[in-house]
């Protein structure tokens, strides 16, 4: 009985000394590059991010170019209506009406900047507090005191 014990004994040993070498040999040989394919992986989308960027880049040159070119034809074309509608025109509250309704020749043939940026909000007077102050539309605890005791 004593040596089917130690077989048994010796086999289970074996057996988990198999199964560590096991383990340590397949760490070495297959996964023994820890993040191998975490780095590939981010070097393939950061390559595909630096594609992207490079295809927005073109897409948003070519639209400016694309935009500035049409820019340019519609100035031509206005340019073109005016100086006929001067030209054709005998009447001059027609050629008057129909250079109102192109916008003016001379603000665009002269190619006017504006000497302001438009202002995306309503002019308001000095005195007036602006929408960006801290008390704009804030009741004042003094006058609610006051309405309240009259009330």
């Amino acid at each position: 009985m004593e040596i089917s014990n130690l077989l048994w004994s010796i086999g289970g040993v074996a057996f988990f000394t198999g199964l560590v070498i096991g383990v340590v040999l397949y760490h070495f040989l297959v996964g023994g590059r820890p993040g191998g394919n975490t780095r590939a992986r981010v070097a393939e989308l950061e390559a595909e991010l630096k594609d992207y960027r490079n295809k927005v880049s073109d897409h948003f040159s070519t639209s400016a170019h694309l935009v500035n070119r049409l820019t340019e034809t519609y100035r031509d074309v206005h340019e073109h209506l005016a100086t006929s509608a001067s030209e054709l025109c005998i009447d001059e509250l027609t050629r008057h009406r129909l250079n109102d309704s192109l916008l003016g020749t001379q603000a665009i043939s002269n190619k006017a900047i504006p000497t302001e940026q438009p202002k995306d909000y309503a002019p308001k007077n000095e005195a007036d507090e602006g929408t960006l102050s801290e008390n704009f539309r804030v009741a004042d605890p003094q006058k609610n005191a006051g309405k309240d005791s009259a009330a």
